[in-house]
């Protein structure tokens, strides 16, 4: 079983995520910085569905709880929810590797998504409710040369979940 880290959640605002880029209110506002080759964009479904934490390795694509997270030296990643949903976004500074402690979390209602500076690290954004299509851009480039990656879950045994305590007038829907 993952050792899980909470992480505070914040509310995303321009003045606090500035250092790891900028607030965007639509998919098009702003892309992303570009070092070499071009921008693709792309969509990807995301769930809030529990994650299953006896899985050798957390999917990207469920759940609250992450464990994988990269940076990319070929441009920028933006991410935005097309369909609205609160949306947690954890990133870490720009720097050669990373720790469990360096992470932040970003909390968005829906109606904000993030274009995120060349070599900030970051996961799969975080469904709060529901089934969100996130739209991205990001480098066209070759992932493998121009990415590192950092799986906490396989190398520590260690996972990340946002602590949604501080987000004033978040209420946890009841499961049963």
């Amino acid at each position: 079983m993952l050792e899980i880290l909470k992480v505070n959640a914040e509310d995303l605002k321009p003045e606090t995520f500035a250092p790891f880029g900028r607030v965007i209110s639509t998919f098009d506002e702003l892309k992303p910085e570009v070092v070499v080759g071009a921008l693709i964009e792309n969509a990807y479904k995301v769930r809030s569905d529990p994650n299953d934490l006896s899985a050798e390795s957390l999917d990207l694509s469920e759940g609250r709880v992450r464990a994988h997270f990269a940076c990319h030296d070929d441009a920028g990643q933006s991410f935005y929810p097309s369909r609205h949903c609160p949306t947690i976004f954890f990133v870490a500074p720009v720097q050669p590797m990373i720790e469990p402690g360096d992470l932040r979390a970003f909390y968005s209602d829906g109606h904000t998504g993030i274009c995120m500076n060349v070599g900030v690290w970051h996961t799969m954004p975080v469904c709060l409710r529901g089934e969100e299509v996130y739209l991205t851009a990001r480098g066209n480039q070759d992932y493998h040369a121009h990415s590192i990656d950092v799986h906490f879950d396989q190398d520590r045994g260690l996972a990340l979940e946002p602590d949604m305590g501080s987000i004033s007038g978040w209420k946890e829907e009841l499961r049963g």
